[in-house]
């Protein structure tokens, strides 16, 4: 069983570790259990066996709120419990949130064995919790384990369509020029209008004083695309707009510099990829884990810089990309050899592997 729903920052490496489990061991059932999968656009029905469950957060601030969700958790528990006593299933996988509380729970009452994947520097709340009850918690960042109540195994986080693409050839996909300093930007699987906002500033600046450049730039939602579209078209800049990219290894691989949020699933490919990146945390998301995330790329490995999206404005923005920029970009240079020294010394297992030792 693989638990996991909510963001694509969840769905995505937990389809990606299903797809490589299959690959490896064609014999194993592997079936989804999580809330709102049923209506989930990251998820791919089509590829895999699921349970849709009912869940909720219980922290919240009025009391009839914090009711309706506690009963959501106990329909989703039992639930779960019932299908765990006809399926029986030999492991269960648990990727974080609340919208797969109710299946570990079941588990642990069910004496199935647990493993915990945790994505993030700052783990969050479900997987601080239930980790007491794992065989096992495998983790992204090692700062994490001290976190955690089960033994830590630090493992690569499983990514979508991991493959090689020359920079030539990922850009040509763009139709964008092979020569020129291309920009990545994209706020995660929901799109960030804030950053958005931030880099057209920043365009403005960078074409006012000459910049050469070109953009990939993953919009989010659709009713916003059209608009830069025209954007870019009237500032005279190239670009490809996208609302998705299915495809992130050709944006990886066509891209010099990143402008993007600092999700754990969007960190595990830049530094896959040794992509530099400017990092602006989503400021609202629960214990500032996007800030730890940042703040670990930034500071540990320095591959990349982090800025805070308050009193953030286009002009700051461009003034950070021309200093990344100086001296025929010697800084981004530093920051890409920074990631895959980081990528090639980090000792990390495989995630398939450690969640099969526990069979």
């Amino acid at each position: 069983m693989i638990a996991a729903g909510g963001t694509g920052g969840h769905l995505f490496p937990a389809q990606a570790l299903a797809h490589k489990l299959l690959e490896k061991h064609p014999e194993i059932n592997i079936t989804f259990i999580g809330a709102g999968l049923n209506t989930n656009h990251y998820f791919k029905k089509e590829d895999f066996s699921y349970l849709d469950i009912k869940s909720g957060t219980p922290f919240k601030k009025h009391p009839a709120q914090v009711l309706k969700a506690l009963l959501k958790l106990v329909q989703g528990t039992l639930r779960s419990f019932r299908f765990f006593v006809r399926k029986k299933p030999d492991v269960i996988v648990g990727f974080g949130s609340f919208h797969t509380f109710p299946a570990i729970l079941a588990a642990k009452l069910r004496k199935i064995p647990i493993v915990i994947f945790e994505s993030n520097a700052l783990p969050g709340k479900v997987n601080r919790y239930c980790s007491k009850w794992a065989k096992v918690s495998a983790i992204q960042f090692s700062h994490a384990g001290e976190y955690l109540g089960s033994k830590s195994i630090c493992v690569h986080m499983p990514i979508p369509n991991r493959s090689n693409v020359s920079e030539d050839v990922a850009r040509k996909y763009y139709g964008l020029d092979e020569k020129t300093f291309t920009f990545l930007v994209f706020g995660g699987s929901q799109g960030a209008e804030a950053i958005n906002r931030f880099f057209c500033g920043a365009m403005s600046d960078l074409s006012e004083k000459g910049v050469e450049f070109q953009v990939i730039h993953i919009i989010g939602l659709e009713k916003r695309a059209e608009k830069l579209i025209e954007y870019y078209k009237s500032k005279g800049i190239p670009a490809c707009v996208k609302v998705f990219e299915d495809k992130m290894e050709y944006a990886w691989a066509a891209s010099d510099l990143t402008i993007s949020r600092s999700g754990a699933a969007t960190l595990s490919e830049m530094i896959e990829y040794a992509v530099p990146s400017i990092l602006i945390p989503y400021p609202y998301g629960t214990e500032n884990h996007q800030g730890k995330n940042a703040a670990f790329i930034a500071d540990e490995i320095k591959g990349a810089i982090c800025l805070e999206e308050k009193g953030l404005n286009g002009l700051i923005l461009a003034d950070h990309i021309l200093k990344l920029m100086e001296n025929s970009n010697e800084k981004l240079h530093l920051m890409r050899e920074n990631l895959k020294k980081y990528r090639e010394e980090e000792s990390k297992q495989d995630l398939c592997s450690v969640i099969l030792k526990t069979l």
